[in-house]
């Protein structure tokens, strides 16, 4: 059996993306992608389940996105063969903690109706922000209403059979209690998936000024990836540069707003270049992974470390652009965290 699609009521994609463009324009933090641990393109039905047993999956939020607000949570569900009726089970179940016992549940509810063959994917709709967490490692289950062990052509939960993860899927068993799947022989991780949105975007922001260019855009800085030391999963981006001029990414202490160039310098005290160099791309990009254990984020006066507050800038050239011949993004303010 294979998943191929979410179940739910909601607006079209592009809608979407035009809410989460203007919320992040209101302040209003935009939804991250689903968090999920499942990873295989097939799934295996298990059913495997008592009334009143718990499965699901441990997630983690990254740091820099705490707190977070719950937004939907989805959740595999399939038979053997397809085209079983609907299934009204007990609930869903949020908890702010993972193995060996998540604790009690932050929010639950009751009566999810699921349909064979779909990521179900269901609201969590209480006053806004009340399911919020502010701990990285959070739980989602199903409990179940309706037993079925050994009924193998029964609807359930599935797992994508490409291997259990130790420590990422759960089971609430009668008797038995909270259990790790994978000691009890679940051969993959359970299809679950939670959408999320941080509850402040204010930390890591975009400030100072940017100018046009010769393509007639403006270099606009961001980011990819997280702040957090131990991901060290941070990119630099930056867009609508001049294709194939050269350009660096440069980072200080401080802010400033001092004209230079064609543009504005945005960063205060003493500037350090990343090298090397970036050809940009034809499409007006530029890329630079940061890697935290090497140089020169990795000692010295310009050494990234947790608590430290870093502040980003991406200088081209542009000969096109001015009689100066070079210009600059604006400033991106980011804040390292564990």
């Amino acid at each position: 059996m294979n998943l191929t699609s979410t179940l739910r009521a909601s607006s079209t994609a592009a809608a979407l993306s035009l809410f989460t463009a203007a919320a992040a324009a209101q302040g209003t933090c935009p939804e991250e992608p689903p968090l999920a641990n499942w990873t295989g393109a097939g799934t295996t039905t298990c059913p495997c389940f008592a009334a009143g047993e718990e499965a699901g999956a441990v997630l983690q939020i990254p740091a820099n996105h705490l707190p977070a607000e719950i937004l939907r949570i989805g959740v595999g569900w399939g038979s053997q063969f397809g085209g079983a009726p609907q299934s009204l089970e007990q609930s869903l179940h949020i908890y702010a903690g993972g193995l060996p016992n998540p604790g009690a549940p932050i929010f639950s509810l009751s009566g999810p109706t699921l349909t064979d063959g779909f990521i179900n994917e269901f609201d969590i709709e209480p006053l806004p922000g009340e399911v919020t967490v502010t701990s990285s490692t959070l739980t989602v289950t199903l409990e179940f209403l309706n037993a079925n062990a050994g009924m193998i052509f029964d609807p359930s939960l599935v797992h994508d059979g490409n291997g259990c993860q130790p420590g990422k899927n759960v089971v609430f068993a009668i008797p038995g209690g909270w259990s790790d799947s994978c000691s009890l022989g679940v051969s993959g991780d359970w299809v679950f998936q939670v959408v999320y949105r941080p509850t402040d975007c204010s930390a890591n922001q975009t400030y100072c000024v940017t100018s046009q260019n010769s393509t007639g855009n403006s270099a606009q800085i961001g980011y990819a990836g997280s702040t957090s030391m131990v991901a060290n999963d941070l990119t630099l981006t930056c867009q609508g540069g001049p294709p194939g001029k050269p350009g660096l990414f440069i980072y200080g202490p401080s802010q400033t707003q001092l004209p230079l160039g064609e543009g504005t310098l945005c960063i205060g005290g003493a500037i350090q270049r990343i090298q090397p160099p970036i050809i940009i791309d034809v499409f007006g990009n530029a890329i630079r992974a940061v890697d935290y254990n090497q140089a020169p984020f990795n000692g010295g006066s310009h050494a990234i470390t947790v608590g430290s507050v870093w502040n980003f800038q991406f200088w081209y050239r542009d000969p096109p652009g001015g009689p100066v011949g070079f210009n600059l993004s604006n400033g991106l303010e980011l804040h390292f965290l564990p």
